[in-house]
């Protein structure tokens, strides 16, 4: 294979990884991937508005309007220092709970009820972590 040939396989190579880096976002969470974080308005029908406003030290994803059965959802690359939390307003209520610290979870599931907030653990269970 002749300099040219080489010369042109090296910038087609490279093209080729920085297109899919820059389409997939594959290289943006390396090594330990993205962290998916869910609150679900569980509360009872004909009840006030859930008000979610969920941040971490570096990156605040704004407030939020959460309707009953609904979810809101955001996701993020996390790091060993990695805290985000909402604050959450309801019927009178507020609470500010912690949604993510480093290696709870790639996938934090969170529900609010009218009695707290409630972690999804095993996929199936419900476990009430804060109350109102």
């Amino acid at each position: 294979m002749g300099n040219k040939q080489l010369l042109q396989s090296f910038i087609l190579l490279t093209v080729l990884v920085q297109s899919m880096a820059a389409s997939e976002k594959i290289w943006d969470c390396w090594p330990v991937g993205h962290v998916y974080v869910s609150v679900t308005n569980e509360l009872p029908e004909n009840s006030p508005p859930l008000y979610l406003r969920c941040q971490s030290k570096n990156n605040d994803v704004g407030y939020q309007t959460v309707a009953r059965n609904q979810e809101y959802k955001f996701n993020f690359c996390p790091n060993h220092r990695t805290l985000f939390f909402c604050h959450a307003w309801w019927n009178g209520k507020s609470l500010a709970f912690d949604v993510y610290r480093w290696k709870w979870c790639h996938m934090c599931d969170w529900r609010v009820h009218s009695d707290g907030i409630y972690q999804v653990q095993d996929y199936t269970n419900f476990v009430k972590i804060y109350d109102w």
